[in-house]
């Protein structure tokens, strides 16, 4: 490579790898957050939802008081009808037979008022609950508000660290020899975000494998960039 510092140029590639590492890392924490702030809202609905059984079990509790009120009713205009007719009947056995029925139906009356009050019963105990409920959600409902608020103030935090990173990666990229910068783009898409790496004693750090000797000279010359063989990534040795 004519007219170009290798040398300068590896250590400029080091220094883009550097923010394309730290910028790589903010993205992938920026994704996580919808999937969190998804999880805090998947919850607080659940809990929400709590609440609307309890609603519900409480219409139940109340469609099943106004059957046994009807029952009730129902029963109440019977024993009026057989007691208008206890006037009419002529003979000992009719008037025994209604009392029968209106001793049953009285009988019946008290069962049913019996269920009533225990359907009153578990609809104030279940409006208790309902009271405590409403008080634990709003409590959750501004928890969550400002779980909501932190989750937003992180991601304009984050976007604002990603800005500064990518502008200062813009002016280190102009630094950079085009083809050189081609060839590092090519490799950072294909491996992982990581294109530039190090040796190690003998060893790539991208692949950990050994490095023939030749490559290692190659390296030190500073003349060329040197790729490793197994997983093409350009190789440079700290200072």
């Amino acid at each position: 490579m004519k007219n170009i510092n290798i040398e300068e140029q590896v250590k400029l590639l080091v220094e883009l790898q550097g923010l394309d590492t730290q910028i790589l890392k903010i993205e992938i924490d920026l994704e996580s957050i919808p999937e969190e702030l998804e999880r805090v809202e998947e919850a607080f609905k659940e809990k929400s939802g709590n609440l609307k059984k309890l609603e519900e079990g409480v219409k139940m509790l109340q469609l099943k008081q106004k059957e046994k009120e009807g029952e009730l009713g129902s029963k109440e205009t019977s024993i009026k009808k057989f007691q208008g007719q206890l006037y009419q009947v002529k003979t000992n056995k009719e008037y025994t037979a209604l009392e029968g029925e209106i001793g049953r139906a009285r009988a019946d009356n008290s069962l049913i008022e019996e269920e009533i009050i225990k359907i009153l019963d578990q609809i104030d105990a279940e409006n208790q609950r309902i009271a405590k409920e409403r008080e634990f959600l709003k409590a959750e409902e501004s928890k969550f508000a400002q779980d909501k608020k932190r989750f937003e103030d992180e991601v304009w935090r984050i976007k604002s660290e990603v800005d500064g990173l990518k502008t200062r990666r813009s002016a280190l990229a102009e630094r950079i020899d085009k083809s050189i910068l081609s060839k590092y783009g090519r490799i950072l898409k294909s491996k992982d975000g990581l294109a530039v790496v190090p040796v190690a004693g003998d060893s790539c750090q991208g692949c950990f494998r050994i490095l023939p000797s030749q490559v290692i000279h190659e390296i030190r010359m500073k003349k060329d960039l040197v790729f490793c063989g197994n997983c093409a990534r350009i190789l440079y040795i700290e200072e």
